[in-house]
């Protein structure tokens, strides 16, 4: 049977699914990730949600939920809501815990719409309309979550309609796909896509590509990716000197032709004399959820409930700060608790700043009366991930500045490999076991200390990355 799911993988890539479906042994499923079950969890809330919102809308007609559909051709699929209308017709409502209608790559839910239009119809269903029920981005708790508010309906019939066409004829390849005993595993199409856009099975099927190649060039586009491409350059040192590049992807680029890290000495100095001491080394945690799980809150917005400081004094002396919320609650504490730990001067740095400002931003908002304070740590706090762009680059970091991989190349003796934690997508898990879940008290504690354990090591992560970068410069 091939299922929605699949027909979605098809389109991203075909041999994945093929490999997936009729060699599993090969298929490389990797661990089911905390992400990915967070992912599932929410959509089963989301659903619940809209179910309810359409049991309490006044109607005559017949509704069904989770209808199973299983056509001829081999294609299967539940439907998220069907509504049997007087005409003899049906409308069909497909529910998604995004906040907004998704059109791109990997998440096409006008493709996913049709899948379900053309199933239904080879089973017998006229079909009036088609709607993408969404949730409201714009939708903030206040109480009892209001269905009637919560959801945002999005009529695509017309554009379902536009692409039935083309749509089935990508099913009757995918199913003929599928029939076939074996396929070329020599590559996949993905080669021409972004290393973010890789599929599942991608080292699989292209075995042959060099360990530093050109998907290590960071925010590559596609045309000069492609360029790349056909010009027969796959790994890093195929590349032509005079490519033109941005100066971050030619630092990659240097790098690995000498084989030796890039450090520009004036532009570390310059970074570390931009410094006024105290130095805080900051990183919060959140939590968000589809579904909101407090007032004030939209679906999505992230929630901090924990953070980690490491206060650094010119003379050396290091000091530890933390502080976790263990209930689900707004973080007005959280802000008290800062404002006693970050001085009226000093920098604070962070590791892409731009989500500690967003949440700063947003929590300023809920609480003006420490907006001041909220803008103040804003206008003070500096990137220290800047630094890994341009002038400190190791070819070992695969043109990634993540704090995950710079650390075990600069900071070998650091790892979070030993966590049990250890991604911001498993913290929720965790945190949500201590603040919502009932959780018996003596596992709470325990789970506690794996949080604090984690967050501790990013800001003391940043400290020794810190040092390390002074002592570069030093012997330069």
């Amino acid at each position: 049977m091939l299922t929605k799911t699949d027909f979605i993988k098809f389109l991203d890539c075909a041999k994945s699914l093929w490999l997936m479906k009729n060699d599993p042994e090969n298929f490389p499923s990797g661990d089911f990730s905390a992400f990915l079950q967070k992912l599932i969890k929410e959509g089963y809330e989301v659903e619940a949600f809209a179910k309810k919102y359409f049991e309490q809308t006044p109607s005559n007609n017949k509704i069904e939920f989770q209808k199973v559909l299983e056509a001829e051709l081999g294609l299967y699929t539940r439907v998220d809501i069907i509504v049997y209308e007087p005409s003899g017709e049906v409308s069909i409502y497909e529910v998604k815990s995004s906040t907004r209608l998704k059109k791109e790559r990997g998440e096409n839910h006008i493709k996913d719409a049709c899948f379900q239009v053309i199933c239904a119809e080879l089973c017998g269903y006229k079909i009036k309309s088609v709607s993408i029920v969404h949730l409201n981005g714009n939708y903030i708790r206040s109480g009892e979550i209001e269905t009637e508010k919560l959801f945002t309906i999005v009529d695509v019939t017309t554009e379902v309609r536009a692409i039935k066409g083309e749509t089935f004829e990508e099913i009757k390849q995918a199913l003929l796909l599928l029939a076939e005993n074996n396929i070329d595993r020599t590559s996949c199409d993905c080669v021409r896509k972004s290393r973010a856009n890789h599929c599942d099975s991608f080292t699989y099927f292209n075995q042959k590509i060099p360990e530093y190649s050109i998907y290590c060039l960071p925010r590559l586009s596609d045309k000069k990716r492609l360029e790349l491409l056909d010009n027969g350059s796959m790994a890093l040192e195929e590349v032509p000197d005079d490519f033109q590049l941005s100066p971050q992807q030619a630092a990659v680029l240097k790098a690995s032709k000498k084989k030796e890290v890039q450090i520009n000495k004036k532009g570390i100095i310059t970074f570390i004399e931009s410094l006024a001491y105290p130095l805080y080394f900051f990183d919060y945690e959140t939590f968000c959820s589809a579904i909101p799980i407090i007032d004030r809150v939209k679906p999505h917005q992230h929630i901090p409930v924990q953070y980690s400081l490491h206060r650094l004094d010119e003379d050396g002396t290091l000091s530890h700060f933390e502080y976790l919320a263990t209930d689900a609650v707004l973080p007005f504490e959280l802000i008290q608790t800062m404002r006693l730990h970050i001085g009226p001067v000093g920098s604070i740095i962070s590791w892409y700043d731009t989500f500690e400002k967003t949440r700063n931003k947003e929590m300023a908002l809920l609480y003006p009366e420490h907006a001041e304070f909220l803008n103040d740590v804003n206008r003070r706090m500096v990137n220290l991930e800047d630094v890994f762009k341009t002038d400190y680059v190791d070819m070992r970091f695969k043109g990634s500045t993540s704090i995950k991989k710079v650390l075990p190349v600069v900071c070998p003796n650091l790892s979070y490999s030993e966590l049990e934690v250890q991604d911001g997508t498993s913290a929720m898990d965790v945190w949500s076991k201590i603040a919502l879940q009932g959780t018996d008290p003596v596992i709470k504690e325990s789970l506690k200390t794996r949080l604090l354990e984690y967050c501790k090591l990013d800001t003391m992560a940043m400290v020794e990355i810190f040092n390390m970068l002074q002592r570069t410069v030093a012997i330069l």
